[in-house]
């Protein structure tokens, strides 16, 4: 054995330096193969649920040990990446938001989850958010008698937020600037306006719009992820990425996080970044309590509802471990290896060298092992290879990758109050929901070796364990917008149609598919367009044009694509991608989409669509709010008023 073991890492050594040249019959597919073994090398001091409880490191070193094992392990993450490139060609989809984006979303029973309104009791719009009284950042805000648009980031000569006076509805009037410029959130409690301007937050008394004070200031040493305003507090999300040479501390909000503070799971993960919760008192900028917890910037998503802070991190099966686990179980039997090979690969398995070096060595053996045999044996083998790897890899599909959930309360002090796990990855913040005290997530599990992808919905009970799921939908697909509504969820995949799926949820131990249908093209935003849950609107793109669609779901077994219109003049709408550029008026019945080269407003009287308005504002459209009957639409260097209900132009004014 120590002859075999020391020819081994010889070869492994070599074979690092010439690189993966070898690929022989390695990029193939996975199909069905029963009473599956667990994979090689998987961790199994999870909880026999799945899911993991999560602990705070016990020093710097266990902090820097478990990173740089995250770091060797990520070599072999083919099995998620490249599912964007595989699913969906440039030809196919738009150009589509980061992978912890906040697209998607949750609105209140009419449709709209506004993130404010006016104090004084006038009729203003807010933000088109996820969760009803929850406000997300955006370039544009209003509350009382004033507007705050900063969206001259725009523009080359960005850096300025403009303060709108809207006391007289139909004629406002820009009366001060800001020279910050970013996303905006409100804080009507303390008349707060807080900045998000690139590595710096900036706070404004804006008690009297027209003469804004600033009142602090935070530079931010970490990425800003998102932030959230709930009852007044502010609360963001931050992620740093540990330098390999001196990962500890990691940067939080103002002071440094020191990594005995930051939870990790009891298995490793393909961490790449620590997620740091963090409430902040938006009246003086200070820290009033923070939480880290190990996260994965790939194929991640945060959530926030009025409870908790939800954030998501990656738990893959390299190759080496799916390889190595098929060549050691059946493949023994499948290709007939021989005692001396099955010894090297076994052998390989335990010398304490990088995966790296692993994948290319084993890659290595089985090929000289095939070199061995005759021409036809050497085909067969191939071809068993293929078959037997395909089958091995399909049957465990779903524990190739995981994601794992941490739960932040922020009912009291920011703590870790729950951890879970469940199959695939989330497209985003829609992907999750809070709905009587269960979670529900909607993930991709990805095309792997072959193994065509699938996606699920999973239910998930306050401990953060599975109660019940609905798998398999969209075989070849992945998902591009979720929609949870109540009891009721919607599921869009694509890959060549729009499979647009209703879901009852309305039971968390027995999810049930109700209805499908297929249609051309594909929606990334859906958004429910009257009281009753009965009309949803999808925006998306068909034949790479921006295409609106409305949804007639009242019969949830049978769901029907009433109309559909095709902005064949434009390839792009920020709301594709961003949900905050929508703005849904259902008083009026209709909504206001921003596109590349103008901006609609559309009518969908018994869902049937009609542009009531096209509006030319010299360039892309950017938002639009209403303040009592006046319609306001901002563009780059204009701002627009609109009668609402007629649409006619009343004014414009140069921002």
């Amino acid at each position: 054995m120590d002859e075999t073991r020391t020819t081994v890492l010889a070869v492994a050594l070599v074979a690092l330096l010439v690189g993966g040249a070898l690929g022989g019959a390695f990029g193939t597919t996975f199909t069905d193969s029963p009473e599956p073994t667990p994979v090689r090398g998987d961790q199994t001091d999870w909880h026999g649920d799945g899911t993991s409880s999560l602990a705070q490191f016990d020093s710097a070193a266990a902090f820097e040990s478990y990173f740089a094992a995250a770091d060797r392990h990520r070599f072999g993450l083919s099995l998620g990446a490249g599912l964007d490139v595989e699913m969906a060609s440039d030809d196919e989809a738009m150009e589509e938001s980061d992978g912890g984006g906040d697209a998607g979303g949750q609105a209140d029973s009419a449709g709209d989850a506004s993130g404010a309104s006016g104090g004084d009791g006038r009729d203003v719009s807010g933000t088109n958010v996820q969760e009803a009284g929850i406000d997300e950042p955006d370039v544009l805000k209003a509350e009382g008698e004033a507007a705050y648009y900063a969206g001259h980031r725009f523009r080359s000569q960005s850096g300025e937020t403009t303060i709108v006076d809207t006391t007289d509805a139909a004629d406002p009037e820009p009366v001060a600037t800001i020279p910050a410029s970013g996303e905006l959130l409100l804080v009507p409690e303390t008349d707060t306006l807080v900045v998000f301007d690139g590595d710096r937050l900036w706070g404004y008394d804006v008690s009297d719009p027209a003469a804004p004070e600033q009142v602090w200031d935070q530079s931010l040493e970490a990425d800003l992820e998102t932030a959230r305003l709930v009852d007044g507090d502010l609360y963001l999300v931050l992620v740093d990425r540990p330098d390999s040479g001196a990962p500890c501390p990691v940067a939080g909000y103002g002071d440094d996080v020191a990594c005995t503070d930051v939870y990790r799971p009891g298995v490793q993960t393909d961490a790449d970044a620590v997620y740091t919760a963090a409430r902040v008192d938006p009246a003086s900028g200070e820290l009033v309590d923070e939480t880290s917890v190990v996260g994965s910037t790939h194929s991640s998503a945060t959530y926030v509802s009025e409870n908790a802070i939800y954030l998501t991190y990656t738990r893959s099966v390299s190759e080496y471990q799916v390889l190595s686990g098929y060549l050691t179980g059946p493949g023994v039997a499948d290709l007939g290896l021989d005692a001396e090979t099955v010894d090297r690969i076994e052998t390989l398995d335990g010398l304490n060298i990088t995966e790296r070096a692993k994948t290319v060595e084993l890659r290595t053996i089985v090929e000289r092992w095939f070199a061995s045999l005759d021409e036809e044996a050497h085909d067969d083998a191939r071809e068993a290879f293929d078959e037997g790897i395909a089958a091995y890899a399909d049957d465990r599909q779903r524990d190739l990758t995981k994601t794992g959930i941490a739960r932040v309360s922020i009912d009291g002090d920011l703590d870790v109050t729950a951890s879970g796990e469940v199959p695939g990855t989330p497209l985003n913040q829609w992907s999750m929901d809070e709905h009587d005290g269960h979670l529900r997530i909607a993930t991709t599990i990805p095309r792997t070796h072959g193994a065509d992808s699938e996606n699920d919905v999973y239910v998930l009970d306050d401990a953060l364990e599975i109660t019940g799921s609905v798998e398999g939908l969209g075989e070849t697909e992945r998902i591009y917008a979720v929609r949870f509504e109540g009891d009721e969820g919607h599921v869009v995949t694509f890959r060549e149609t729009d499979p647009f799926y209703t879901l009852d949820l309305a039971d968390p131990h027995d999810p049930q598919l109700e209805g499908e249908l297929k249609i051309p093209g594909f929606s990334t935003y859906l958004h429910p367009l009257d009281d009753a849950g009965d009309l949803m609107l999808g925006v998306g793109e068909q034949d790479g044009k921006v295409k609106l669609s409305t949804f007639d779901v009242s019969d949830r077994t049978d769901p029907v694509e009433l109309d559909a219109a095709i902005l064949s003049d434009e390839r792009y709408s920020e709301a594709v991608q961003n949900h905050r550029a929508f703005l849904h008026d259902a008083e009026h019945g209709a909504f206001f989409v921003p596109a590349g080269e103008a901006s609609y407003l559309y009518s969908y009287d018994d869902g049937t669509l009609t542009q009531e308005k096209q509006i030319d504002i010299g360039g892309p459209g950017v938002r639009a709010m209403y303040v009592e009957n006046a319609l306001y639409v901002f563009g780059e260097s204009e701002l627009i008023v609109l009668e609402r209900g007629t649409w006619e132009e009343v004014d414009r004014h140069e921002l």
